[in-house]
């Protein structure tokens, strides 16, 4: 028996890939958006070379805790944003073949006690 559990002289599995996917729509970035995000990349990777500048006693720890703050609020805004506007494209491609109200159902009575009284 192999790693896989399958026995020793049996077929390799079938690994050949499914059907392409279609190509991911383009989605314009506004240019606040293109320099936050970048950034946030620049913070994210300064922030290792300054904690260790931290640490030897070259850079304040303030300094070192403003930029990490600061790189992850950019980080976490342009993330939202580019989430955000993947999912106006994607729906703006394929929109829903039913319509929100579909999806409401009417209450049905229920059964049982008809009055808000205990019984006695």
């Amino acid at each position: 028996m192999n790693q896989d559990g399958d026995e020793a002289g049996s077929d390799p599995p079938d690994r050949t890939p499914g059907p392409a996917l279609p190509p991911a729509t383009p989605v314009p970035r506004p240019p606040w958006l293109k320099v936050t995000s970048l950034l946030a990349v620049v913070g994210i990777v300064a922030w290792p070379i300054l904690a260790l500048l931290g640490l030897l006693g070259a850079v304040p720890a303030t300094t070192v805790v403003d930029v990490g703050i600061v790189a992850a609020a950019l980080a976490y805004v342009s993330i939202r944003r580019i989430k955000y506007d993947r999912a106006i494209a994607v729906f703006q491609a394929d929109p829903p073949t039913t319509t929100p109200t579909d999806s409401i159902r009417t209450p049905r009575p229920r059964a049982g006690r008809r009055s808000g009284r205990p019984r006695a």
